[in-house]
Protein backbone atom coordinates (compact mmCIF):
# COMPACT_ATOMS: atom_id res chain seq x y z
CA UNK A 1 0.00 0.00 0.00
CA UNK A 2 1.11 2.93 -0.78
CA UNK A 3 0.09 4.65 2.77
CA UNK A 4 2.48 2.24 4.67
CA UNK A 5 5.47 3.50 2.06
CA UNK A 6 5.25 7.31 2.74
CA UNK A 7 4.74 6.02 6.67
CA UNK A 8 8.15 4.64 6.36
CA UNK A 9 9.73 7.03 4.14
CA UNK A 10 8.59 9.87 7.18
CA UNK A 11 9.96 7.52 9.88
CA UNK A 12 13.32 8.01 7.66
CA UNK A 13 13.24 11.56 7.43
CA UNK A 14 13.22 12.13 10.96
CA UNK A 15 16.53 11.94 11.77
CA UNK A 16 17.35 14.33 9.41
CA UNK A 17 15.05 16.90 10.11
CA UNK A 18 16.73 16.18 13.63
CA UNK A 19 20.02 17.48 12.24
CA UNK A 20 18.32 20.21 10.48
CA UNK A 21 17.15 21.58 13.26
CA UNK A 22 19.79 20.89 15.97
CA UNK A 23 21.98 23.30 13.27
CA UNK A 24 19.48 25.90 13.51
CA UNK A 25 20.01 25.62 17.71
CA UNK A 26 23.84 25.16 17.95
CA UNK A 27 24.80 27.51 15.20
CA UNK A 28 22.57 30.23 16.06
CA UNK A 29 23.75 29.95 20.01
CA UNK A 30 20.34 28.54 21.40
CA UNK A 31 21.29 25.21 22.40
CA UNK A 32 18.41 25.77 25.32
CA UNK A 33 15.92 24.62 22.55
CA UNK A 34 18.35 21.74 21.72
CA UNK A 35 15.06 19.93 23.11
CA UNK A 36 12.41 21.22 20.81
CA UNK A 37 15.10 20.18 18.00
CA UNK A 38 14.58 16.45 19.18
CA UNK A 39 10.98 16.21 19.92
CA UNK A 40 9.74 18.13 16.93
CA UNK A 41 10.72 15.47 14.57
CA UNK A 42 8.69 12.47 16.04
CA UNK A 43 5.83 14.84 16.06
CA UNK A 44 5.77 15.65 12.40
CA UNK A 45 6.41 12.28 11.43
CA UNK A 46 3.30 10.81 13.56
CA UNK A 47 1.54 13.96 12.00
CA UNK A 48 2.37 13.01 8.39
CA UNK A 49 2.24 9.29 8.79
CA UNK A 50 -1.36 9.31 9.98
CA UNK A 51 -2.50 11.92 7.46
CA UNK A 52 -0.95 9.98 4.64
CA UNK A 53 -2.12 6.37 5.69
CA UNK A 54 -5.50 7.65 6.30
CA UNK A 55 -6.00 9.05 2.99
CA UNK A 56 -4.70 6.17 1.24
CA UNK A 57 -6.09 3.53 3.26
CA UNK A 58 -9.95 4.86 2.18
CA UNK A 59 -8.27 5.28 -1.81
CA UNK A 60 -6.75 2.06 -1.83
CA UNK A 61 -9.75 0.11 -0.51
CA UNK A 62 -12.06 2.09 -2.69
CA UNK A 63 -9.71 0.92 -6.23
CA UNK A 64 -9.45 -2.65 -5.41
CA UNK A 65 -13.06 -3.00 -4.84
CA UNK A 66 -12.50 -3.57 -0.86
CA UNK A 67 -14.77 -0.88 0.15
CA UNK A 68 -17.96 -2.11 -0.25
CA UNK A 69 -17.04 -5.77 0.98
CA UNK A 70 -15.52 -3.60 4.36
CA UNK A 71 -19.19 -1.84 4.55
CA UNK A 72 -21.01 -4.89 4.28
CA UNK A 73 -18.80 -6.92 7.17
CA UNK A 74 -20.56 -6.79 10.09
CA UNK A 75 -17.46 -5.43 11.83
CA UNK A 76 -17.56 -1.51 12.45
CA UNK A 77 -15.96 0.52 9.35
CA UNK A 78 -15.28 3.57 11.41
CA UNK A 79 -13.69 1.71 14.40
CA UNK A 80 -11.42 -0.57 11.69
CA UNK A 81 -10.22 2.74 10.24
CA UNK A 82 -9.29 3.93 13.98
CA UNK A 83 -7.27 0.54 14.74
CA UNK A 84 -5.39 0.74 11.52
CA UNK A 85 -4.19 4.28 12.23
CA UNK A 86 -3.26 3.22 15.77
CA UNK A 87 -1.24 0.54 14.28
CA UNK A 88 0.08 2.96 12.16
CA UNK A 89 1.18 5.38 14.79
CA UNK A 90 3.46 1.95 16.58
CA UNK A 91 5.45 2.57 13.31
CA UNK A 92 5.90 6.67 13.40
CA UNK A 93 6.66 6.26 17.76
CA UNK A 94 10.01 5.17 16.76
CA UNK A 95 10.98 7.94 15.20
CA UNK A 96 11.94 9.76 18.55
CA UNK A 97 14.64 7.24 19.31
CA UNK A 98 16.12 7.78 15.57
CA UNK A 99 16.00 11.53 16.42
CA UNK A 100 17.46 11.18 20.04
CA UNK A 101 20.01 9.14 18.93
CA UNK A 102 20.99 11.45 15.69
CA UNK A 103 21.33 14.48 17.80
CA UNK A 104 23.25 12.28 20.30
CA UNK A 105 25.83 11.24 17.65
CA UNK A 106 26.10 14.09 15.66
CA UNK A 107 26.01 16.95 18.57
CA UNK A 108 26.31 15.37 21.39
CA UNK A 109 23.49 16.24 22.96
CA UNK A 110 21.01 13.20 25.01
CA UNK A 111 17.76 14.64 25.92
CA UNK A 112 17.35 14.29 29.43
CA UNK A 113 13.91 13.08 30.22
CA UNK A 114 13.78 13.85 34.20
CA UNK A 115 9.95 12.80 34.19
CA UNK A 116 9.32 10.02 32.24
CA UNK A 117 6.11 8.89 33.23
CA UNK A 118 4.38 12.58 31.96
CA UNK A 119 6.99 11.70 29.01
CA UNK A 120 5.07 8.09 28.54
CA UNK A 121 1.97 9.49 28.90
CA UNK A 122 2.09 12.29 26.41
CA UNK A 123 3.65 10.02 24.12
CA UNK A 124 0.48 7.50 24.11
CA UNK A 125 -2.31 10.37 24.39
CA UNK A 126 -0.63 12.19 21.30
CA UNK A 127 -0.64 8.49 19.46
CA UNK A 128 -3.86 7.97 19.87
CA UNK A 129 -5.12 11.44 19.51
CA UNK A 130 -3.33 11.84 16.29
CA UNK A 131 -5.21 8.21 15.19
CA UNK A 132 -8.46 10.02 16.44
CA UNK A 133 -7.55 12.93 14.13
CA UNK A 134 -6.86 11.42 11.63
CA UNK A 135 -9.92 9.39 11.24
CA UNK A 136 -11.85 12.59 11.14
CA UNK A 137 -10.16 13.83 8.39
CA UNK A 138 -10.62 10.08 6.70
CA UNK A 139 -14.12 10.49 6.30
CA UNK A 140 -14.13 13.35 4.06
CA UNK A 141 -12.11 10.76 1.74
CA UNK A 142 -15.08 8.66 1.50
CA UNK A 143 -16.43 11.10 -1.10
CA UNK A 144 -13.02 12.67 -2.29
CA UNK A 145 -11.77 10.50 -5.30
CA UNK A 146 -8.21 12.25 -4.85
CA UNK A 147 -6.98 12.59 -1.12
CA UNK A 148 -3.71 14.05 -2.23
CA UNK A 149 -4.65 17.85 -2.08
CA UNK A 150 -5.98 17.23 1.58
CA UNK A 151 -2.89 15.57 2.59
CA UNK A 152 -0.51 18.26 1.44
CA UNK A 153 -2.86 21.55 2.65
CA UNK A 154 -2.98 19.70 6.38
CA UNK A 155 1.04 19.61 6.80
CA UNK A 156 2.89 22.28 7.55
CA UNK A 157 -0.35 24.55 8.88
CA UNK A 158 -0.77 21.60 11.74
CA UNK A 159 2.90 21.46 12.31
CA UNK A 160 3.19 25.75 12.69
CA UNK A 161 -0.23 25.84 14.96
CA UNK A 162 0.76 22.82 16.71
CA UNK A 163 3.66 24.57 17.77
CA UNK A 164 5.73 21.74 17.42
CA UNK A 165 9.06 24.08 17.01
CA UNK A 166 8.05 27.39 18.21
CA UNK A 167 5.75 27.05 21.99
CA UNK A 168 2.23 28.67 21.09
CA UNK A 169 2.80 30.52 24.16
CA UNK A 170 5.16 32.42 22.03
CA UNK A 171 2.21 33.24 19.43
CA UNK A 172 -0.07 36.38 19.91
CA UNK A 173 -2.65 36.02 21.49
CA UNK A 174 -4.81 35.72 19.38
CA UNK A 175 -3.24 33.26 17.37
CA UNK A 176 -2.75 31.03 20.75
CA UNK A 177 -6.12 31.08 21.25
CA UNK A 178 -6.68 28.90 17.98
CA UNK A 179 -3.71 27.34 18.41
CA UNK A 180 -5.26 25.87 21.82
CA UNK A 181 -7.45 24.05 19.29
CA UNK A 182 -5.07 21.94 17.80
CA UNK A 183 -3.82 18.99 20.16
CA UNK A 184 -0.41 18.84 19.53
CA UNK A 185 0.40 22.12 21.08
CA UNK A 186 -0.40 19.91 24.51
CA UNK A 187 1.48 17.41 23.38
CA UNK A 188 4.27 18.97 22.87
CA UNK A 189 4.55 21.07 25.55
CA UNK A 190 4.33 17.94 27.89
CA UNK A 191 7.30 16.49 26.21
CA UNK A 192 9.49 19.13 26.25
CA UNK A 193 8.53 20.00 30.11
CA UNK A 194 9.08 16.03 30.69
CA UNK A 195 12.94 16.81 29.50
CA UNK A 196 13.12 19.73 32.41
CA UNK A 197 14.15 18.96 35.36
CA UNK A 198 11.99 21.42 37.11
CA UNK A 199 8.48 20.19 38.13
CA UNK A 200 5.66 20.33 35.48
CA UNK A 201 3.24 22.54 35.79
CA UNK A 202 -0.39 22.44 34.86
CA UNK A 203 -0.11 18.53 33.54
CA UNK A 204 -3.58 17.52 34.73
CA UNK A 205 -4.96 20.50 32.29
CA UNK A 206 -2.28 19.67 29.76
CA UNK A 207 -3.29 15.61 29.69
CA UNK A 208 -7.12 16.48 30.27
CA UNK A 209 -6.76 19.02 27.03
CA UNK A 210 -5.07 16.16 25.11
CA UNK A 211 -7.42 13.28 25.78
CA UNK A 212 -10.50 16.38 25.28
CA UNK A 213 -9.47 16.91 22.06
CA UNK A 214 -8.80 13.56 21.08
CA UNK A 215 -11.87 12.19 22.01
CA UNK A 216 -13.79 14.74 20.27
CA UNK A 217 -11.48 14.13 17.53
CA UNK A 218 -12.55 10.10 17.44
CA UNK A 219 -16.62 11.05 18.16
CA UNK A 220 -16.48 13.57 15.40
CA UNK A 221 -14.62 11.39 12.86
CA UNK A 222 -17.15 8.51 13.82
CA UNK A 223 -19.99 10.03 12.97
CA UNK A 224 -18.94 11.87 10.39
CA UNK A 225 -17.83 8.55 8.82
CA UNK A 226 -21.32 7.53 8.78
CA UNK A 227 -22.69 10.26 7.30
CA UNK A 228 -20.11 10.09 4.48
CA UNK A 229 -20.71 6.85 3.94
CA UNK A 230 -24.64 7.34 3.62
CA UNK A 231 -24.04 10.23 1.84
CA UNK A 232 -21.66 8.24 -0.55
CA UNK A 233 -24.30 5.48 -1.08
CA UNK A 234 -27.01 7.99 -2.29
CA UNK A 235 -24.87 9.64 -5.07
CA UNK A 236 -22.86 6.26 -5.69
CA UNK A 237 -19.34 7.30 -4.94
CA UNK A 238 -18.41 4.39 -3.09
CA UNK A 239 -16.52 2.44 -6.03
CA UNK A 240 -13.91 3.79 -8.11
CA UNK A 241 -15.75 4.98 -10.92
Amino acid sequence: MRGQAETYFALITAPFFALLYMSIMEYSGRSDLNTHAVIAPMLMTLWTAALSFSGEMISANRENGRLELLLASPTSFPMLVFGRLCACMLLGLPSFAMSYVSAGLAFGYWMPIHHPGVFAGALLLTALATAAAATALSSAFVLTLGARIVQNTLSFPVYLLGGVIVPVSLFPGWLEGISRLVFLSWSADLLRASASPEPVENAGLHFAMLLLLGAASLAFGLLSIVWFLHRARQLGALSKE
